[in-house]
C-alpha cells in the first residue's frame, strides 16, 4: 500500500484585507505557475464576494468574523469518497464553537446537512469544499470556512436564523485566539482522512448530525412538494438518507432536497 500522508500544518500565509473571496485566492494560487503548500491559509478581513454552497453568498462584517481557506492536497482519496473534507471541516468548527460557548449551549452544537454548523436552530458556520480532480483521485482541495465570531449587524432576512459567538455569550472574541484553536483542529481532523481511519471520522460526524433520527419537514427541489421523513444518516458520498412515511429509504443528493 503506498504511504498515505495525512500530516498537516496549518499556517497563516496570505492575509488579506479585502478580497473576492478566500476560496477564489486558494484557486487562483493553486492553477498558478507556483501552487502553494499543503497547509496554507489564506485569511481576510473582508470579503466582497464571499461564497455560500451554489449560488448563495456569505454576509459577513469587515474584521468581526473568520474567513478563511485552508489548501490541501488529499491524493490519497478518491473521487467517491469528496465529503470526508466537508465532514473534518465540520467536525473542527464544530467542536471549536463548542469550546467558546458555555457547556449548555455547547451542547448543541450540531452539523446541518449538507455544509452548515448550527447552535441550536440557527446557523453559525458554513462550509465550501472545492476540488480540482485528477482521473479518479484528488488534485487539490481548498477548504473554505466562514465562522460568525463577533457578528452583530446581520441583514433582515438572517436575524432569526444566523447568530455569532458574541450574540450566544453577550462577549467580544479576539480572532486569533479562536483562529488558532480552528487551525489546530482542522490538523487533527485531517488525520482522519487516512483510509484506517475514515470510519472514525464518520461516526464523529454521524454523532453530531443535525436531526439524526428524528422527524422533520423537508421539501423535494425538483418537484415542490413537501414531505415529513426521519433523517437517518448521510452515505460515505454524502447523500442524505431519509426514511419516508412509508418505511422506504430515499438518498438525496446536494441542492436536492431544503430543510424546512
Amino acid at each position: 500500500m503506498p504511504l498515505v500522508n495525512t500530516i498537516l500544518f496549518p499556517k497563516v500565509a496570505r492575509h488579506y484585507e479585502q478580497t473576492d473571496g478566500t476560496n477564489a485566492e486558494a484557486i487562483r494560487a493553486v492553477t498558478s505557475t507556483t501552487p502553494p503548500a499543503p497547509g496554507t491559509v489564506f485569511l481576510a478581513d473582508k470579503q466582497t464576494a464571499g461564497r455560500g454552497q451554489g449560488s448563495n453568498t456569505w454576509h459577513a462584517t469587515a474584521r468581526a468574523n473568520l474567513l478563511l481557506s485552508l489548501m490541501v492536497y488529499p491524493d490519497h482519496l478518491a473521487v467517491d469518497r469528496l465529503f470526508v473534507l466537508t465532514q473534518l471541516s465540520g467536525l473542527a468548527v464544530a467542536e471549536t464553537v463548542a469550546h467558546f460557548l458555555p457547556a449548555a449551549t455547547a451542547a448543541t452544537v450540531r452539523l446541518k446537512w449538507p455544509n452548515d454548523v448550527y447552535v441550536g436552530q440557527q446557523k453559525i458556520a458554513g462550509i465550501l469544499v472545492q476540488n480540482g480532480l485528477r482521473g479518479s483521485s484528488v488534485s487539490w482541495s481548498v477548504l473554505g470556512i466562514g465562522l460568525n465570531v463577533n457578528e452583530v449587524d446581520f441583514p433582515e432576512a438572517l436575524t432569526a436564523s444566523a447568530t455569532s459567538l458574541t450574540l450566544l455569550t453577550g462577549q467580544l472574541f479576539e480572532r486569533e485566539k479562536i483562529l488558532d484553536f480552528l487551525l489546530t483542529r482542522l490538523a487533527e481532523n485531517y488525520t482522519l482522512t487516512h483510509p484506517d481511519k475514515l470510519a472514525s471520522l464518520d461516526k464523529a460526524y454521524h454523532q453530531l448530525l443535525y436531526r439524526r433520527n428524528q422527524p422533520g419537514r423537508y421539501q423535494e427541489v425538483a418537484t415542490g412538494e413537501n414531505f415529513f421523513a426521519i433523517l437517518r444518516g448521510v452515505t460515505t458520498a454524502g447523500q442524505l438518507r431519509l426514511e419516508l412515511a412509508t418505511g422506504a429509504e430515499r438518498l438525496f443528493s446536494l441542492r436536492e432536497l431544503r430543510f424546512i
